[in-house]
Protein backbone atom coordinates (compact mmCIF):
# COMPACT_ATOMS: atom_id res chain seq x y z
CA UNK A 1 0.00 0.00 0.00
CA UNK A 2 1.46 3.58 -0.75
CA UNK A 3 0.57 4.54 2.93
CA UNK A 4 2.59 2.27 4.39
CA UNK A 5 5.95 2.36 1.53
CA UNK A 6 9.58 1.98 3.28
CA UNK A 7 12.44 4.03 0.90
CA UNK A 8 15.16 1.84 -0.46
CA UNK A 9 18.33 2.98 -2.04
CA UNK A 10 19.26 5.89 -4.13
CA UNK A 11 18.16 5.43 -8.02
CA UNK A 12 18.74 8.49 -9.72
CA UNK A 13 20.11 12.03 -8.76
CA UNK A 14 19.52 15.09 -10.90
CA UNK A 15 20.17 18.63 -10.34
CA UNK A 16 17.61 19.37 -8.18
CA UNK A 17 16.08 16.17 -7.06
CA UNK A 18 16.82 13.08 -5.67
CA UNK A 19 14.46 9.33 -6.71
CA UNK A 20 14.75 6.75 -3.76
CA UNK A 21 13.19 3.09 -5.09
CA UNK A 22 10.34 1.86 -2.66
CA UNK A 23 8.91 -0.76 -1.40
CA UNK A 24 6.22 -0.78 -3.90
CA UNK A 25 8.29 -1.41 -7.74
CA UNK A 26 5.54 0.66 -8.88
CA UNK A 27 6.03 3.71 -6.92
CA UNK A 28 9.40 5.72 -6.19
CA UNK A 29 9.68 8.40 -3.60
CA UNK A 30 11.14 11.66 -4.79
CA UNK A 31 13.05 14.23 -2.89
CA UNK A 32 13.66 17.71 -3.65
CA UNK A 33 17.13 18.94 -3.18
CA UNK A 34 18.16 22.47 -1.75
CA UNK A 35 20.47 22.57 -5.55
CA UNK A 36 20.13 25.51 -7.89
CA UNK A 37 21.98 25.19 -11.35
CA UNK A 38 21.56 27.01 -14.46
CA UNK A 39 23.37 27.03 -17.74
CA UNK A 40 22.95 23.16 -17.81
CA UNK A 41 24.91 23.13 -14.55
CA UNK A 42 27.50 25.91 -15.14
CA UNK A 43 26.29 28.27 -12.51
CA UNK A 44 25.43 26.61 -9.10
CA UNK A 45 24.29 27.44 -5.44
CA UNK A 46 21.91 27.00 -3.04
CA UNK A 47 19.62 28.35 -0.40
CA UNK A 48 17.85 27.09 2.81
CA UNK A 49 14.24 25.52 1.84
CA UNK A 50 14.18 25.71 -2.14
CA UNK A 51 13.46 22.10 -1.46
CA UNK A 52 10.38 22.62 0.38
CA UNK A 53 9.30 25.67 -2.25
CA UNK A 54 9.38 23.63 -5.12
CA UNK A 55 8.12 20.59 -3.00
CA UNK A 56 5.10 22.52 -2.29
CA UNK A 57 4.76 24.21 -5.03
CA UNK A 58 4.50 21.22 -7.47
CA UNK A 59 2.32 19.72 -5.37
CA UNK A 60 -0.51 22.34 -5.35
CA UNK A 61 0.22 22.41 -9.27
CA UNK A 62 0.15 18.79 -9.58
CA UNK A 63 -3.31 18.57 -7.41
CA UNK A 64 -5.16 21.68 -9.35
CA UNK A 65 -3.85 19.40 -13.03
CA UNK A 66 -5.47 16.36 -11.42
CA UNK A 67 -8.85 18.50 -10.88
CA UNK A 68 -8.50 19.46 -14.42
CA UNK A 69 -8.20 16.21 -15.54
CA UNK A 70 -4.59 15.98 -16.74
CA UNK A 71 -2.71 12.72 -15.19
CA UNK A 72 0.24 13.31 -13.14
CA UNK A 73 2.66 10.70 -11.56
CA UNK A 74 2.11 12.62 -8.26
CA UNK A 75 0.15 10.07 -6.03
CA UNK A 76 0.77 12.42 -2.68
CA UNK A 77 2.94 14.72 -0.34
CA UNK A 78 4.45 12.75 2.24
CA UNK A 79 6.49 15.22 3.96
CA UNK A 80 7.98 19.19 2.92
CA UNK A 81 11.03 17.68 1.00
CA UNK A 82 9.25 14.19 -0.44
CA UNK A 83 6.84 12.81 -2.45
CA UNK A 84 5.36 9.33 -3.66
CA UNK A 85 5.27 9.56 -7.26
CA UNK A 86 4.87 6.95 -9.96
CA UNK A 87 7.39 5.01 -11.73
CA UNK A 88 7.53 5.85 -15.46
CA UNK A 89 9.85 4.98 -18.37
CA UNK A 90 10.80 8.82 -19.40
CA UNK A 91 10.79 9.93 -22.68
CA UNK A 92 14.42 11.83 -23.85
CA UNK A 93 12.43 14.53 -25.02
CA UNK A 94 11.37 18.01 -23.19
CA UNK A 95 8.59 20.01 -24.36
CA UNK A 96 8.75 23.82 -24.00
CA UNK A 97 5.74 25.44 -24.86
CA UNK A 98 6.03 29.07 -25.26
CA UNK A 99 3.77 32.16 -24.72
CA UNK A 100 5.97 35.02 -25.08
CA UNK A 101 9.62 34.90 -25.87
CA UNK A 102 12.64 34.86 -23.58
CA UNK A 103 15.59 32.85 -22.98
CA UNK A 104 17.34 31.08 -25.31
CA UNK A 105 14.41 31.39 -28.08
CA UNK A 106 15.52 35.71 -28.05
CA UNK A 107 19.52 34.47 -28.63
CA UNK A 108 18.11 31.80 -31.42
CA UNK A 109 15.90 33.93 -33.43
CA UNK A 110 17.15 37.14 -32.68
CA UNK A 111 13.29 37.67 -31.20
CA UNK A 112 12.93 41.05 -29.02
CA UNK A 113 12.10 39.94 -25.04
CA UNK A 114 8.57 40.38 -24.53
CA UNK A 115 7.53 39.20 -28.46
CA UNK A 116 4.14 37.67 -27.77
CA UNK A 117 3.43 34.51 -30.22
CA UNK A 118 0.13 34.52 -31.82
CA UNK A 119 -0.08 31.03 -30.69
CA UNK A 120 1.73 29.08 -28.24
CA UNK A 121 4.71 27.47 -29.97
CA UNK A 122 5.92 24.38 -28.93
CA UNK A 123 9.36 23.14 -29.36
CA UNK A 124 11.15 19.81 -28.48
CA UNK A 125 14.41 18.82 -26.91
CA UNK A 126 17.02 16.05 -26.74
CA UNK A 127 16.98 15.36 -23.15
CA UNK A 128 20.89 14.86 -22.79
CA UNK A 129 23.16 16.91 -20.92
CA UNK A 130 26.55 15.85 -22.08
CA UNK A 131 24.93 17.67 -25.83
CA UNK A 132 23.28 20.92 -23.88
CA UNK A 133 19.84 19.46 -24.48
CA UNK A 134 19.74 20.19 -28.19
CA UNK A 135 16.67 21.20 -30.06
CA UNK A 136 15.23 18.40 -32.23
CA UNK A 137 12.50 18.15 -34.66
CA UNK A 138 9.99 15.66 -34.43
CA UNK A 139 11.59 13.40 -37.50
CA UNK A 140 14.69 12.85 -35.22
CA UNK A 141 12.32 12.24 -32.32
CA UNK A 142 11.24 9.09 -34.00
CA UNK A 143 14.26 8.07 -36.22
CA UNK A 144 16.34 8.21 -32.97
CA UNK A 145 13.76 5.66 -31.66
CA UNK A 146 12.91 8.40 -28.71
CA UNK A 147 9.48 7.75 -29.21
CA UNK A 148 6.87 6.83 -31.33
CA UNK A 149 5.20 9.28 -33.59
CA UNK A 150 1.74 8.43 -32.20
CA UNK A 151 3.33 9.07 -28.59
CA UNK A 152 4.73 12.11 -29.56
CA UNK A 153 1.08 13.16 -31.06
CA UNK A 154 -0.18 12.54 -27.31
CA UNK A 155 2.51 14.38 -25.55
CA UNK A 156 2.44 17.39 -27.46
CA UNK A 157 -1.63 17.45 -27.05
CA UNK A 158 -1.49 16.69 -23.51
CA UNK A 159 1.53 19.54 -23.14
CA UNK A 160 -0.83 22.12 -25.63
CA UNK A 161 -3.52 21.11 -22.38
CA UNK A 162 -1.61 21.58 -20.00
CA UNK A 163 -0.23 25.10 -20.74
CA UNK A 164 -3.77 26.54 -21.12
CA UNK A 165 -4.55 25.42 -17.76
CA UNK A 166 -1.80 26.85 -16.22
CA UNK A 167 -2.30 30.24 -17.90
CA UNK A 168 -5.24 30.26 -16.45
CA UNK A 169 -3.86 29.27 -12.94
CA UNK A 170 -1.11 31.72 -12.64
CA UNK A 171 -3.81 34.05 -14.31
CA UNK A 172 -6.31 33.58 -11.20
CA UNK A 173 -3.17 34.77 -9.22
CA UNK A 174 -2.11 37.74 -11.37
CA UNK A 175 1.00 36.47 -12.68
CA UNK A 176 1.73 35.63 -16.38
CA UNK A 177 2.70 32.22 -17.57
CA UNK A 178 5.48 32.96 -20.48
CA UNK A 179 7.11 29.53 -21.18
CA UNK A 180 7.37 26.26 -19.34
CA UNK A 181 9.30 23.03 -19.65
CA UNK A 182 7.69 19.48 -19.39
CA UNK A 183 8.18 16.19 -18.99
CA UNK A 184 6.36 13.13 -19.70
CA UNK A 185 6.51 9.55 -19.41
CA UNK A 186 4.54 6.02 -19.43
CA UNK A 187 3.30 4.21 -16.12
CA UNK A 188 2.81 0.72 -15.26
CA UNK A 189 -0.56 0.93 -17.00
CA UNK A 190 0.69 2.10 -20.12
CA UNK A 191 -0.48 5.16 -20.48
CA UNK A 192 1.18 8.71 -21.01
CA UNK A 193 1.55 11.10 -18.10
CA UNK A 194 3.27 14.10 -16.85
CA UNK A 195 6.24 13.91 -14.44
CA UNK A 196 9.07 15.36 -13.25
CA UNK A 197 7.89 18.80 -11.47
CA UNK A 198 6.02 21.92 -12.56
CA UNK A 199 8.41 24.41 -10.20
CA UNK A 200 9.86 28.03 -10.40
CA UNK A 201 12.94 25.64 -11.67
CA UNK A 202 10.52 24.47 -15.05
CA UNK A 203 8.73 27.91 -15.88
CA UNK A 204 8.76 31.62 -16.06
CA UNK A 205 6.97 33.76 -14.60
CA UNK A 206 6.42 37.71 -14.97
CA UNK A 207 4.32 39.82 -12.76
CA UNK A 208 2.27 42.43 -14.64
CA UNK A 209 4.97 44.74 -14.48
CA UNK A 210 7.21 42.13 -16.44
CA UNK A 211 9.52 41.62 -13.43
CA UNK A 212 10.26 38.01 -13.51
CA UNK A 213 9.21 35.50 -10.51
CA UNK A 214 11.03 32.25 -11.51
CA UNK A 215 14.75 31.05 -12.00
CA UNK A 216 15.65 34.26 -14.26
CA UNK A 217 16.08 36.01 -11.09
CA UNK A 218 19.28 33.45 -10.35
CA UNK A 219 20.23 33.18 -13.79
CA UNK A 220 20.49 36.61 -14.64
CA UNK A 221 22.00 37.72 -11.10
CA UNK A 222 24.08 36.96 -8.33
CA UNK A 223 21.93 38.67 -5.52
CA UNK A 224 20.62 35.22 -3.48
CA UNK A 225 18.64 37.67 -1.46
CA UNK A 226 16.63 38.01 -4.15
CA UNK A 227 16.39 34.50 -5.41
CA UNK A 228 15.47 33.06 -2.20
CA UNK A 229 12.48 36.34 -2.03
CA UNK A 230 11.57 34.89 -4.92
CA UNK A 231 10.83 31.37 -4.44
CA UNK A 232 9.23 32.07 -0.98
CA UNK A 233 6.79 34.70 -2.69
CA UNK A 234 5.55 31.86 -5.19
CA UNK A 235 5.60 29.37 -1.80
CA UNK A 236 3.54 32.66 -0.04
CA UNK A 237 1.27 33.23 -2.43
CA UNK A 238 -0.13 29.69 -3.24
CA UNK A 239 0.35 27.38 -0.40
CA UNK A 240 -3.11 28.26 1.51
CA UNK A 241 -4.94 28.07 -2.09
Amino acid sequence: MVENLEKFKKLYEGKAKILYESSDPNYLIQHFKDDLTAGNGEKKDSFTKKGIYNQLTSTKIYKYLHGCKVPTHLIKSINSREQVVKKLDIFPVEVVIRNIAAGSICKRYNLRKGHRFKRPLLELFYKDDSLNDPLINEDAVVEMGLCERYELRDIKQQASIINQRMKEYWDQHHLTLVDAKYEFGIDSSSKIVLGDEITLDTQRLWNRNGESLDKDVFREGDDMGAVTSTYNAIYDLIKDS
